[in-house]
This record gives structure tokens, C-alpha cells and sequence, in this order.
């Protein structure tokens, strides 16, 4: 395999530590991860980052007390025990995020950043903090380390091959070079939000540079048994390509379980359960806004009355996108446990008009339809839930579900209104940061479309 040596701001010479004959060095470092590295199938980028430590020497190295830093000098990660001759240390920033909490430091995980930084690794013996290593590196693409080839050589290199380069594949915690799992660079069910009208395509990038010889998606239907269904390859490479599959549409109210798994011949890499919900032919009245997380001041009193509450301030909001009036009688709202809302019977939703409900208090000021939640809250989790907008006949009409980004004194909405993907008021660069009752995008036009793109997986 072809390897080139990437121009790199400045590489520390690494010491000898401990008895002689132990040499503790950084080995790999991947700053900007696009896909799952840290084995819980869900991407998360602060979480999927890492770096490998490996002792070339050829007796034990005590680390105990070791630290490592980005280009400041705080920890980020401390080492303990020792390390035999040969061994690998995998770190994550999820570790990384877990040992700072530990011991009193803000938990800011491996802190690498994208653009270019510089890890640092320290020893302390005796009362002494000597730096051992560091890397300091320039921009690097997603899915894109840089390593020792061979381990603990002095020679960096990219392993750029799930990006499309001629470099090795990451290999974390193993030899560079050596043999990689296969990996699932992404992987999404489309639509994201699927109706009884809707096929069902699932799609995933996967890479391996010895090959991917079997691809498939495991099916749960109804909570019943798994069928495995063989995916195909698309577009690309056996080596680094997208695979789909297709299912045919299915009845409204039907429950989905979808896992995306890889294979080598001999490794296998999976990824978590995806759930989706069939949900009825596209509705005129839609989910538009949801603020889970009202901020911890004043300016969180998101239904006007004067008071700032962490649970009356939530608010689910509705709209008729369609081009006739909706009569909500048996309509509801329910989180992902429990019914939280029941519209009142009569109560009719003019064409492009607006519904909210908050989860208590005495909303003042709304400029739309407003109420309280019928069951004394929504009960709103900030980093993670899902709001189900569902209809007389017990169907789900409309549902948003949500991680971490909910977590964030901002509302989550759709742009344009009724008819957009869900983003937030502050990645938009849009003045407020809810706006219940109004338009979330400063107009009042609704076109009545489906919702073919929106991000119901949205995790990063």
C-alpha cells in the first residue's frame, strides 16, 4: 500500500521514561470524526474523537499520573497503571469527558480541534512534570488520522483511505496499518419521517480497505422477529461506497426497528436500533415548534406571564399548512411515554393558523390559539425526547424527536414554517429564540408539502 508523509507544524521528540528501555509515545490521533469510534453506535462528535498512546519500548512503562493535553496545558486525560511492551492505549473523548469529571476539571473531553491543534503528553515522577510527546497537526478531513507507520516510528502519516485517500485505514487501540473493523461512516433511514404512502429507503456509507463482502439491514417489524435483508452496493467500492436497501410502504401505525450491520468476512460492526413510526398519509396540521429547554432567566418566560418556570415555559407548537380548516376533536400530543395533551372537542384550526400549548401557567400575550397542557404538563426532556402529534384515530399525525440539541434556551423549529426541516433559532442567525404563536420564519405563508428530508436522527 502506497504511504506518503504529511508536512505536519512541529512533532516532539519523545523521551525515554521509566526504566530504560520503555518509550511511551503518542501514536495515532484522529481530531474530527464523522462516524461512531467509540463503540456505542451513536456518532457524536465530541464523544468519537481519540488518540492511541503505545509503548515501543521493550520493557513495562508506570504512567501512573500521566496526563494529556491539547494546546493548553489543563489535563484533558489521565493515565494509570502501567502499559506492557507492545500495548495500546484507546482514548475517546467520551473517556476523556468521564476522567474530567472525575477529578474536578471542566468536562470538555480531548478538546482537538478540527482545524489544526497540538496534543501533548506529559510524565510525572518524583515531583517533576517533563513533557514526553506531543503532535501538533493543520486541518484534517472527517474520518481522517494521522499515525506512526509503522507503531512508534517517527514518521507521521495520513490514514486518509475512508476519505478516499491512498493512506491506511484509522486503526484504533491496533497495529497502524494493520487489520481494521469494518466502518459504518453513516448510515439513515430516508424519509426520516416515514408516512403509509412512503417506501423506505435505508442508506449507508461504509468503508474497509480489505473490503465490505456483506452488507444488510435487520428488520423488526411490530416488535417481532428479525429478517435480514442483503443491501447493495450503489455507488463507490467495495472498499468505501453507499449501500441501499428498500421496503416497500407500510401500514400507518406500523413500528419499524432497523439496524445497519457491516462485514469484512471475519469482523463485524453494527449500528444501534433505529425506531421509526409509520405514520398516517401527510397531514395538513403539523408539529412547527417545541421549546424544551426555556432559559434560566428572565428570558425564558416563554408564555408571557411574568414567570419563569422550567416546566410551565415548555411549549409544543401546531399548524395547519393544508388548505382547509382541521377540526381537532380527539386530536392529542404525547411524549414518548404518556399522553401529555387533549385538544378540547369543537375546537377548529383555521388554514395557515398557529396552536400552542404550554405546559402551565397563564400564557399571556400569545398571538394565536393558546392553552395549557389538559394533564398538567408536557414534561419535556431537554436532551432527549419526542413529541408525537397524533390524531382521532390513534395514528401519529406528525413526530419530532430530538437529542441533545434540545438542551440548548432555544426553541427547535421548522423553516420555513409547517413545512421545513427542524433546525434551531441561533444556527439561522434569526433574532428570537422562540416564538410561539408567530411565524418562525418572519412570514406567514404555509405551502402544503410533504416532509420528505426532515432530520428526526438528528444526534451531532
Amino acid at each position: 500500500m502506497h504511504l506518503r508523509s504529511i508536512a505536519l507544524f512541529g512533532i516532539g521528540i519523545a523521551l525515554h521514561a521509566g526504566p530504560v528501555g520503555a518509550q511511551v509515545l503518542l501514536n495515532e490521533v484522529l481530531p474530527a470524526p464523522g462516524a461512531d469510534w467509540n463503540g456505542n453506535g451513536i456518532p457524536v462528535a465530541a464523544e468519537d474523537e481519540w488518540l492511541e498512546i503505545y509503548n515501543a519500548g521493550s520493557v513495562a512503562a508506570d504512567v501512573e499520573g500521566w496526563f494529556v493535553t491539547d494546546a493548553g496545558d489543563a489535563p484533558r486525560f489521565g493515565l494509570a497503571g502501567s502499559l506492557a511492551p507492545g500495548e495500546f492505549l484507546f482514548v475517546t473523548g467520551e473517556l476523556a469527558t468521564d476522567w474530567e469529571t472525575a477529578n474536578g476539571y471542566s468536562a470538555l473531553g480531548l478538546s482537538l480541534n478540527n482545524a489544526g491543534d497540538t496534543v501533548k503528553l506529559f510524565q510525572v515522577a518524583g515531583g517533576t512534570t517533563t513533557l514526553v510527546d506531543s503532535l501538533a497537526y493543520g486541518g484534517l478531513a472527517s474520518d481522517v488520522s494521522l499515525g506512526r507507520f509503522p507503531d512508534g516510528s517517527p514518521d507521521w502519516v495520513p490514514f486518509d483511505a475512508l476519505d478516499g485517500g491512498t493512506g491506511p485505514q484509522p486503526t484504533p487501540g491496533g497495529d497502524n496499518g494493520g487489520i481494521a473493523h469494518p466502518k459504518i461512516l453513516s448510515a439513515e433511514v430516508d424519509p426520516s419521517f416515514v408516512t403509509s404512502v412512503d417506501p423506505i429507503v435505508v442508506r449507508a456509507t461504509l468503508g474497509d480497505t480489505d473490503g465490505i463482502a456483506a452488507a444488510l439491514v435487520r428488520l423488526r417489524v411490530d416488535g417481532g422477529a428479525i429478517e435480514e435483508h442483503p443491501m447493495s452496493l450503489v455507488s463507490g467500492a467495495i472498499t468505501l461506497g453507499t449501500w441501499e436497501w428498500t421496503l416497500a410502504a407500510q401500514p400507518a401505525g406500523t413500528t419499524l426497528g432497523i439496524v445497519v450491520r457491516a462485514s469484512d468476512g471475519s469482523l463485524i460492526e453494527e449500528t444501534n436500533e433505529f425506531e421509526i413510526m409509520v405514520l398516517g398519509a401527510d397531514s395538513p396540521v403539523v408539529l412547527n415548534e417545541i421549546l424544551a429547554d426555556p432559559a434560566t432567566d428572565e428570558t425564558g418566560d416563554a408564555n408571557g406571564d411574568g414567570v419563569r418556570d422550567g416546566a410551565d415555559d415548555e411549549f409544543v407548537e401546531i399548524v395547519n399548512r393544508g388548505s382547509a380548516p382541521v377540526d381537532l376533536t380527539g386530536w392529542t400530543l404525547r411524549d414518548a411515554t404518556a399522553l401529555r395533551h387533549e385538544f378540547p372537542a369543537g375546537l377548529v384550526l383555521p388554514v395557515g393558523a398557529y396552536y400552542v400549548v404550554f405546559g402551565g401557567g397563564t400564557p399571556t400575550g400569545i398571538p394565536s390559539g393558546v392553552e395549557v397542557a389538559s394533564t398538567g404538563g408536557l414534561s419535556l426532556n431537554n436532551s432527549g425526547e419526542e413529541v408525537q402529534l397524533v390524531g382521532p384515530d390513534a395514528l401519529p399525525r406528525d413526530v419530532h424527536a430530538w437529542g441533545s440539541e434540545g438542551n440548548a434556551d432555544q426553541s427547535m423549529i421548522r423553516l420555513p414554517d409547517g413545512t421545513g426541516d427542524w433546525t434551531r433559532p441561533g444556527d439561522e442567525g434569526l433574532p428570537d429564540l422562540f416564538t410561539p404563536g408567530r411565524p418562525n420564519s418572519g412570514t406567514t405563508s404555509i405551502a402544503a408539502e410533504t416532509w420528505g428530508g426532515i432530520k428526526a436522527l438528528y444526534r451531532e
